[in-house]
C-alpha cells in the first residue's frame, strides 16, 4: 500500500548538512498492529528514509515487502491493518506539511539568548494571562506571539554581541524553539491562583500569605512536572500522539527559519508576511465584537423575534446566551477571542471537532433545556426568578429553597478554619444549583469513567507493550524518534527527584493553617494522577481537548474531608495540576521532539521556567486585584467584583471555583450529591461512563470497515463550556473547522498546508492583544471605566435578548457609571 501523503519538500542548504551517524539497524516489520506504534503502518514504513538518508539527501527507500503477507493473512486482519494504515497516513500527513524530516544535532540550543528572551516574554506573557484570568470567557496570550517578537531580537543579538558564549553564532530555529518553550510554560497560569484568590481575597483568609500562595503554585507546577517526565513514552515518543495545538507554533517557526515553497510557487506570500497582515487585521477588528459592537460576539437568531413579547420565557432559555442567562440555541458569534483558546477549531483534528460539538449540542440544547422544562431537579424553574430573565441556567451561582442567589462567602464561617455555615444552611437548605451546572456535574461523571475505560479499550495492550519494551526498539521506524535518538534522554530518576521533592514539598505547605490538607491527602493525589495521566493524556495528543480532573478530586476529597473548604480546594488543585501542568508540559516535550531540541536542554528550560513562572503569576495576581482597593461598604468586598457582568469581566473562572469549594467541601457531596439530593440523579453519569464507550468499541469489532472508530465518548460527553460563560460560541468554531480543516484542506491542499496554522496562530494573537489593550485602555479604573454609547450593536445585555424597556435602564446605568460618574436612580424616574 503506497503512501497517501506527499513526499516533504526540499529544502534551503542551511539546514541541509547533518551529523548523525549512519543507523545500521534496518527497518523490520512487525505483526503487532496496534494504533500507538507507528511502526505497524506499512505505508508510512514504505515512504520513509531510513535514519541516514535523512541525513544527507532524503532519498525514499523502496517499500519494504518482507513479511508482510505472512503478518496479514486473514481478510478481516486485512482490512482492519488497512484501516489503521489510513489513520497513520492522515497523522503523517498532518506532520508533513509542518515537520521537517531532517536534523542538525550540532546546532546550539540552550543558549544565553534563550535564557535571555525566553525569561523576558515570558514575564511579560505570564502576567498578561494572569490578567486574562479574570475574564468571563477565557482568552489567552498565545506563545506564539513571543515566537514573532523574538525573531528579529535573536537575529539583532547575533549582531551585536561577542562571538562566544554570549553569542555561539546565527540566531536558529532550535534557540527560537526553545524560547516558545519557555514563554509557554510560563504562560500557563498557575490554578493555584484559585486558592489564592478565593481563600485570600474572597473569603478573607488573611492567614494565607503571598509568599505561601507562591510557595504552594511552585510546589503544584513542578508536582504535575514529575508526572510529565514519567510518562514521556506513552505521550510523546508514539507516532500517534500527534499533539495538534503544537503544529501552529511548529509553522510559525518554519515561515521564520524555512525558505522553502509546499505551495511550489502557487502562493507566493511567506508565511511571515500573511501572519503579520492576518494578525493585524483580526486586530483592528477585535475592537468591534469587544467594543465598539459587542453585539456581533453574541447574535441570538431566537431572541430577535422573542425579545419584546409577553410569555417568551421559553424562547430566553433556548435562545439567550449572557452569562446568568439561557443556552443560546443557534446563537453564533463574530468574536474570535471567545472560542479559539477554549475549540482551537483549526488546531484540532476535524473528527475530534465534531465529536466534541456532538456532545455539546446535545447537551446544551436538548437535555439541558428538557431537564429545566421537567423540572427533573426539582428547584430548575424555581432558580433566578428574581432576575431580569425570570430564569437562571447559565450561572455557577448557589441558590436557596426559594430559588434567591447566595453569596457563597456567607456559606462558609468566617474563622481560620473555613468550615460550614451550619446556622446558615439549615435555614437555606436545599441548596439547588442551576440545570446547566447539574448536568455540568453528570457529563464530568460520565467524562473521567469514559476516558479510563475508552482507553483501555482501545489502547490498553499498547501501553502494556510499551512499559515493557524498550522505547528505542518500539519507534525504530519512526524518522523523528530515530533523529531523537542521538541526544543523551533524560533519565528518569531525574524526573522522580523531582516529583518526590514536590510531594515532599506539597506534605509540608499543606499541612500549614493556610490549605489543611492532611499528609495522606497528597498522597491520594500522587495516585489519582498515576491512575488518569495516561488515559486524558491520550485523548489530548490524538484530539487537542483535555479533559479535565478537578470535578473527580472534588467529589473524591468531600467524601474523605466533608466540611473542610480549604482542604478541599488544596486537594483539588494539587490531584488536577498534576494532569493538566503535566500534560501542558508533555506537549512541550512533543513540540521539542518535532523541532529536535536536545531533551536535556528542554528538561532544564521546563524547569526553571516553570518556577519563575508561579512566582510571576502569583504575585501579579495579587496585585492586579488590591490595585483595585476595597469597596466602600466593607474591607472584604474588593472593587474588581463591581464591574458589570456584561463587562467581559466577572471572576468567572474564580467564581465557579469558589461555588464549587463550597459545594465540595463545605456542603460535601454526601449531602449535596447523596440519596434523597435532588442531585443524586447526577451519580447516573458513573454507569454511563463505563457503558457508553463499550458500544462503539464492540460495533467497530464487528463492523471494522465503519467509523466507529472515529467515536470519542469521553470527547462527546465533556463539556468545555464552564457555567457562567458566553455561551454564544457553539456554533462559528465548528463552521471554521469545517472550511478549513475539511473544504480548503480537501481542495486547496497547497493553500492549507502552508497557512493554515500560521492563520490560527495570527488570529490568536491579534485578537488576544486587542482584547488586552481594551481592558486596561476602558475598564481597567472601575472608578473611571469607558464605556462606549448605546446603540443598536452596543446594547446593555450584549445580545438584545430582553425587553427595550429594560435594556434602556440598564443602558442608562451602564453610561451613568461611565468616565468617574455614578448613576443616580432618582434622577431617573422611569427606571424607578
Amino acid at each position: 500500500m503506497s503512501s497517501a501523503y506527499p513526499q516533504p519538500a526540499s529544502i534551503g542548504p542551511k539546514l541541509e548538512l547533518h551529523d548523525l551517524p549512519h543507523t545500521s539497524s534496518p527497518l523490520k516489520s512487525s505483526s503487532r498492529n496496534t494504533l500507538l506504534r507507528s511502526s505497524s503502518t506499512r505505508s508510512y514504513r514504505s515512504s520513509i528514509p531510513t535514519a541516514s538518508s535523512a541525513l544527507r539527501d532524503e532519498v525514499q527507500p523502496p517499500p519494504l515487502e518482507s513479511d508482510e503477507s505472512d503478518a496479514y493473512d486473514e481478510d478481516g486482519e486485512m482490512e482492519e491493518a488497512e484501516e489503521k494504515d489510513t489513520y497513520i497516513d492522515e497523522i503523517y500527513q498532518i506532520i508533513d506539511s509542518v515537520v521537517p524530516r531532517t536534523d542538525r544535532p550540532k546546532l546550539p540550543a540552550l543558549t544565553f539568548r534563550v535564557w535571555l528572551l525566553g525569561l523576558f516574554f515570558g514575564t511579560l506573557f505570564c502576567v498578561g494571562n494572569t490578567i486574562f484570568t479574570f475574564r468571563t470567557n477565557v482568552t489567552v496570550l498565545p506563545a506564539v506571539i513571543p515566537v514573532l517578537m523574538a525573531y528579529p531580537c535573536g537575529r539583532f543579538l547575533a549582531r551585536v554581541l561577542p562571538r562566544g558564549f554570549l553569542n555561539p553564532g546565527r540566531f536558529n530555529h532550535k534557540e527560537h524553539a526553545l524560547i516558545y518553550v519557555i514563554s509557554s510554560t510560563m504562560s500557563s497560569t498557575p490554578y493555584a491562583l484559585n486558592n489564592v484568590i478565593v481563600q485570600r481575597y474572597l473569603l478573607n483568609q488573611t492567614g494565607l500569605t503571598i509568599a505561601a500562595g507562591v510557595c504552594f503554585a511552585i510546589v503544584t507546577q513542578c508536582f504535575g512536572y514529575g508526572f510529565a517526565g514519567v510518562t514521556r513514552r506513552y505521550l510523546v515518543r508514539p507516532a500517534a500522539m500527534l499533539w495538534p495545538s503544537t503544529l501552529a507554533t511548529i509553522a510559525m517557526l518554519n515561515s521564520l527559519h524555512r525558505k522553502d515553497d509546499v505551495s511550489k510557487g502557487r502562493y507566493p506570500m511567506s508565511r511571515f508576511r500573511f501572519f503579520f497582515l492576518a494578525s493585524s487585521a483580526m486586530f483592528f477588528y477585535t475592537f468591534l465584537p469587544q467594543y465598539i459592537a459587542p453585539m456581533l460576539s453574541a447574535l441570538s437568531v431566537i431572541c430577535w423575534f422573542a425579545s419584546n413579547k409577553s410569555n417568551n420565557k421559553l424562547a430566553l432559555v433556548l435562545g439567550s446566551s449572557s452569562p446568568g442567562a439561557g443556552v443560546g440555541f443557534l446563537s453564533f458569534t463574530l468574536d474570535w477571542s471567545l472560542f479559539s483558546s477554549i475549540f482551537a477549531p483549526i488546531t484540532s483534528p476535524l473528527w475530534a471537532i465534531i465529536n466534541q460539538f456532538i456532545g455539546i449540542y446535545l447537551f446544551m440544547w436538548i437535555v439541558v433545556p428538557l431537564c429545566w422544562w421537567f423540572n427533573a431537579f426539582e428547584g430548575d424553574q424555581l432558580v433566578g426568578r428574581a432576575t431580569a430573565y425570570g430564569f437562571a441556567l447559565n450561572t455557577a451561582f448557589l441558590y436557596d429553597k426559594n430559588g434567591t442567589k447566595i453569596r457563597a462567602a456567607d456559606m462558609v464561617s468566617r474563622d481560620s478554619m473555613l468550615l460550614l455555615n451550619q446556622t446558615l444552611y439549615d435555614s437555606k437548605k436545599p441548596i439547588y444549583i442551576t440545570t446547566y451546572f447539574a448536568i455540568h456535574y453528570c457529563s464530568s461523571f460520565i467524562v473521567f469513567v469514559a476516558a479510563l475505560v475508552h482507553v483501555l479499550l482501545w489502547y490498553g495492550p499498547d501501553i502494556w507493550h510499551r512499559l515493557r519494551t524498550s522505547v528505542n526498539e518500539l519507534d525504530s521506524e519512526d524518522i523523528h524518534a530515530v533523529l531523537m535518538d542521538v541526544y543523551p534522554e533524560v533519565p528518569d530518576w531525574w524526573y522522580i527527584a523531582v516529583l518526590m521533592a514536590t510531594t515532599a514539598g506539597g506534605i509540608l505547605i499543606c499541612s500549614t493553617d493556610a490549605f489543611q490538607l492532611p499528609w495522606w491527602g497528597v498522597i491520594v493525589a500522587v495516585i489519582l494522577a498515576v491512575v488518569s495521566m495516561v488515559p486524558i493524556g491520550i485523548i489530548q495528543a490524538i484530539s487537542g481537548q483535555q479533559i479535565g480532573l478537578n470535578v473527580m478530586s472534588e467529589f473524591l476529597i468531600g467524601l474523605l474531608l466533608p466540611g473542610k473548604v480549604a482542604a478541599v480546594m488544596t486537594f483539588k488543585t494539587f490531584s488536577y495540576m498534576a494532569m493538566y501542568q503535566g500534560l501542558n508540559l508533555t506537549m512541550d516535550m512533543k513540540m521539542g521532539h518535532y523541532m529536535k531540541i536536545p531533551p536535556r536542554s528542554l528538561f532544564l528550560a521546563q524547569l526553571v521556567s516553570t518556577i519563575w513562572g508561579a512566582c510571576v503569576s502569583t504575585t501579579a495576581a495579587c496585585a492586579l486585584l488590591e490595585s483595585f482597593g476595597t469597596n466602600p461598604a466593607g474591607p472584604n468586598y474588593w472593587k474588581f467584583q463591581d464591574l458589570s457582568t456584561n463587562s467581559g469581566w466577572n471572576l468567572q473562572n474564580y467564581n465557579t471555583f469558589f461555588s464549587a469549594g463550597v459545594i465540595w467541601g463545605a456542603i460535601g457531596p454526601a449531602r449535596f450529591f447523596g440519596q434523597g439530593s435532588p442531585y443524586f440523579k447526577t451519580l447516573i453519569g458513573f454507569v454511563l461512563g463505563f457503558i457508553l464507550p463499550v458500544i462503539p468499541w464492540l460495533m467497530h469489532k464487528i463492523q471494522p470497515n465503519g467509523y466507529w472508530h472515529l467515536i470519542n465518548i469521553p470527547l462527546i460527553t465533556v463539556l468545555s463550556q464552564n457555567p457562567y460563560s458566553q455561551q454564544s460560541n457553539l456554533i462559528t468554531p465548528l463552521i471554521v473547522a469545517i472550511v478549513v480543516n475539511y473544504y480548503l484542506k480537501l481542495y486547496r491542499t497547497l493553500w492549507w498546508k502552508k497557512y493554515a496554522y500560521v492563520m490560527s496562530a495570527a488570529f490568536d494573537a491579534g485578537s488576544s492583544i486587542a482584547v488586552l489593550i481594551i481592558f486596561f485602555f476602558a475598564r481597567y479604573n472601575p472608578s473611571f471605566t469607558m464605556p462606549f454609547p448605546v446603540w443598536f450593536l452596543n446594547p446593555a445585555d450584549t445580545e438584545r435578548c430582553l425587553p427595550d424597556d429594560v435594556l434602556e435602564c440598564w443602558g442608562h446605568k451602564s453610561m451613568g457609571d461611565g468616565f468617574g460618574g455614578v448613576y443616580n436612580e432618582a434622577l431617573d424616574p422611569q427606571c424607578n
